[in-house]
């Protein structure tokens, strides 16, 4: 027995393959259909935010020419650090992350940053094994540079060695490779 409901009027009667008489709410698809593009389309705007906020940020160029490189074998992994932890070899603490072959006299890395403080290293690895390698006595075969161009003879560069400063306007610089 159907017992009279508040907007009962969109209630339809259903016959189940036992026999018994079921009411089912109907449910207007159009109207709710309606309702989801409603809501997609007035968040829409909302959803981007997050973007446009990020790219609101001021951005600088930074723009690097390696030079001195002894040969054309293999690529040129260019990394810019915002903190020392992981300077100058760790992928997943740089801010900018690139790899081009070195296949020129000089090769040009450009990134679009915000202005501030950094670091940046480039490594010739010339077999291509994303890694520098060494000889038996720990010293580098493959040539490596960072910013402002120290040269300490028995140990790695520091990022404070390397610091620099991003202005607004942008920076060009120039990392020199060293080879042992």
């Amino acid at each position: 027995m159907l017992t009279r409901l508040r907007g009962a009027h969109r209630l339809k009667k259903h016959t189940t393959p036992t026999g018994a008489t079921v009411a089912a709410a109907y449910v207007p698809w159009r109207a709710l259909a309606w309702w989801c593009l409603l809501a997609i389309l007035a968040a829409g705007p909302f959803a981007a935010w997050p973007a446009a906020a990020r790219d609101a940020e001021p951005r600088a160029t930074l723009t690097i020419k390696v030079t001195d490189l002894r040969n054309h074998k293999g690529d040129l992994i260019f990394g810019v650090f915002k903190a020392a932890d992981g300077f100058p070899n760790v992928k997943a603490n740089a801010v900018d992350w690139q790899v081009k072959a070195a296949d020129a006299d000089s090769v040009t890395f450009t990134v679009d940053l915000p202005p501030g403080k950094y670091s940046a290293s480039v490594l010739h690895d010339e077999n291509r094994n994303g890694k520098m390698d060494r000889n038996a006595l720990g010293v580098p075969v493959e040539g490596y540079g960072v910013t402002n161009n120290p040269k300490p003879r028995l140990r790695a560069a520091t990022f404070e060695e390397a610091r620099f400063t991003l202005p607004a306007d942008g920076a060009k610089l120039t990392i020199s490779l060293q080879y042992f």
